[in-house]
């Protein structure tokens, strides 16, 4: 810029040169010499000449400074010597003037063009220095904000999306600083997403397992509802409760001595991690679930607790069916018992009674060998149908109070205990299955025909009743230590026999009878 303004200062000055050339090349002329318009011309110029001194610090200047100072001198000498000065004088110091005006001027020409030199190559020292600012701006702003603001961008777009795994760049800038907010807003962002996402899963899993338990406990019901509660029902609710619970060993324990394994295995008492919860009927309990869990969890101890209630709930409601159609068989038995009694019974009364009545008006003719012997047929034969019909009066009025056939068979013995002088008693005995109404009875009355029939004819001191289960089957023995059984039973005790394997056919069972070193074994193999 001071060259700039040198170099303007130089132009004013050729023109002030030039100017004062002109104007003493016009003096020159000896016809137009004006001697007066000379000293004006000198006093105007000569401060002109002495301002631009020295006017330029950068570049060598004293040629043009010594020349200055000459023309001046000859300006100054010129206009003191003007009137001294002959007219050929004047005009060579004028012709000298002109000179050493041109003189001055080239060396201010040659000052322009140095300056002009120093000009252009600052002018593309200042462009090369723009331009490179402007790359080096250009670069900066791409790499420092553009790049950096595009990764924000693309880092919000992401967060958007919830997708928080993003580079966020480092720097100590404003951008810098955005950066850091961001990623700190990331990161809490993520975290509560996350808690909310982890509370979500997990109400949506507790929801599921809630929904699972709840479909499994109305599964169950139905099952044990609607079906005949037999031990394959109970067995597969078992080994669904063990598989929707997790358990590792599970079991069922009746009060009774019943005990119903599921495919698991039982679960003993004497394991310390073995855990007990009673099936109450009725505030009693009938029986327990014993179990042992793999992982504990309350949530499956609550299950378990429901299907132990509704397990109470359908054996209360076998229970009751199963007792409800004892008696309904018996009192229906009860009702056959006294038409037969009413009828049959009363006509066979009679008929004995006048066999008797007969007897003694034949007895007073002892000729009538034939007649006698033939009403004493007929008077055999009426006994001994009126004893069979006593029997089957008998074994109609069979009364069952209790549903579990032990406490059935006890409370038969007690009852034939006081007919007999012979010891009724039980043996090894299990009772720990089930059975129908009509399987029930059809097995306590071969059991109370056997003994009976040790009663009548086998002339005992003891009768022992067994019963064990093995392999799914029942065996049920009546052993007395009397004389034995003929290999061909008579009319005395063949009916007894009939209606015994006509029983155990009913039971698809299969009755067997054999005479022992000291008595006789009646046995009946009955399939669970």
């Amino acid at each position: 810029m001071t060259t700039t303004q040198s170099q303007s200062s130089n132009h004013d000055a050729i023109k002030s040169l030039t100017a004062l050339r002109h104007e003493a090349d016009s003096f020159i002329n000896p016809n137009q010499l004006d001697r007066q318009q000379i000293q004006l011309t000198a006093t105007e110029y000569s401060p002109l000449v002495a301002n631009q001194l020295l006017q330029n610090k950068f570049f060598d200047v004293n040629q043009i400074h010594e020349a200055n100072i000459e023309l001046r001198f000859e300006l100054i000498a010129i206009q003191q010597q003007l009137d001294q000065l002959s007219d050929q004088a004047l005009t060579l110091k004028l012709k000298q003037l002109v000179s050493s005006i041109e003189y001055t001027i080239n060396q201010y020409r040659t000052l322009i063009d140095k300056e002009s030199s120093v000009i252009f190559v600052s002018q593309i020292i200042m462009f090369t220095f723009v331009a490179l600012s402007a790359l080096f701006l250009l670069f900066y702003c791409r790499h420092c904000i553009v790049r950096p603001l595009n990764r924000l961008e693309e880092n919000v777009y992401s967060i958007s999306n919830h997708h928080f795994n993003v580079d966020f760049i480092e720097s100590n800038n404003e951008v810098g600083f955005l950066s850091t907010g961001l990623k700190s807003m990331s990161e809490e962002l993520e975290s509560l997403i996350t808690a909310m996402q982890k509370k979500v899963f997990d109400k949506k899993t507790e929801l599921e397992t809630a929904n699972e338990s709840i479909q499994f406990l109305f599964t169950i019901s139905q099952t044990l509802s609607t079906v005949k509660l037999t031990h394959p029902i109970i067995i597969e609710a078992l080994n669904a409760l063990a598989t929707q619970t997790n358990l590792s060993k599970l079991c069922l324990e009746l009060v009774n001595g019943v005990e119903i394994d599921s495919d698991y295995g039982c679960a003993t008492r004497d394991s310390r991690s073995n855990k007990r919860i009673p099936i109450m009927i009725n505030g009693e309990p009938f029986g327990y679930l014993n179990y042992i869990q793999a992982t504990p969890m309350s949530e499956n101890t609550s299950i378990i607790v429901s299907f132990s209630s509704l397990l109470a709930r359908a054996l209360y409601q076998e229970e009751y069916s199963l007792q409800e159609q004892k008696l309904l068989l018996m009192d229906e038995r009860g009702v056959i018992a006294r038409e037969l009694h009413d009828s049959i019974a009363q006509a066979l009364s009679f008929l004995k009674i006048q066999c008797a009545v007969l007897n003694r008006q034949i007895d007073a003719d002892s000729e009538k060998n034939d007649v006698k012997e033939s009403v004493s047929n007929i008077k055999e034969a009426v006994g001994d149908a009126y004893v069979q019909l006593r029997s089957l009066l008998s074994t109609f009025r069979l009364n069952i109070s209790e549903s579990d056939f032990k406490e059935a068979v006890l409370v038969m013995i007690s009852q034939l205990q006081k007919q007999t002088t012979a010891k009724i008693q039980l043996g090894d005995f299990e009772s720990n299955f089930q059975t129908h109404a009509n399987q029930h009875i059809h097995l306590l009355q071969i059991i109370r025909e056997a003994m009976v029939n040790a009663m009548k004819h086998a002339n005992c001191s003891n009768i022992i009743v067994n019963c064990v289960i093995i392999d799914q089957k029942v065996i049920i023995s009546i052993i007395d230590d009397g004389i034995g059984i003929k290999e061909k039973p008579g009319k005395d005790n063949h009916y007894g026999i009939e209606i015994m394997n006509q029983r155990a056919a009913e039971l698809n069972a299969k009755l067997e009878i054999k005479n022992l070193p000291l008595g006789t074994e009646i046995k009946l193999i009955f399939e669970i």
